[in-house]
């Protein structure tokens, strides 16, 4: 391997051993005051709220992108069944 390759290969499991040392660290904190919980869930209810948004945003644009790839005749389908009947060859 090279050299290159190796140093990228540790950066990345010092990354992941550090991410996993952050993590165990910060979820044997305290919760916090009664105050500071409810701020959280608030956050967290939010952040829940806010995910969904974008899923279903990322799910309607992909179901529009697929549609409008699958009928461009130079993309999608009918290409496709152009090449399973053998009707688009290679130009010798």
């Amino acid at each position: 391997m090279s050299g290159g390759l190796l140093f990228a290969l540790g950066c990345a499991l010092a990354a992941i051993v550090y991410g996993v040392w952050q993590s165990t660290r910060i979820l044997r904190l305290p919760d916090g005051n009664e105050r500071m919980r409810e701020i959280a869930a608030a956050v967290r209810e939010g952040a829940i709220a806010y995910l969904w948004r974008q899923y279903k945003t990322i799910a309607i644009v992909g179901v529009i992108l697929f549609l409008v790839i699958g009928f461009i005749p130079a993309l999608g389908w009918p290409r496709q069944r152009a090449h399973r009947r053998g009707g688009a060859r290679r130009p010798q």
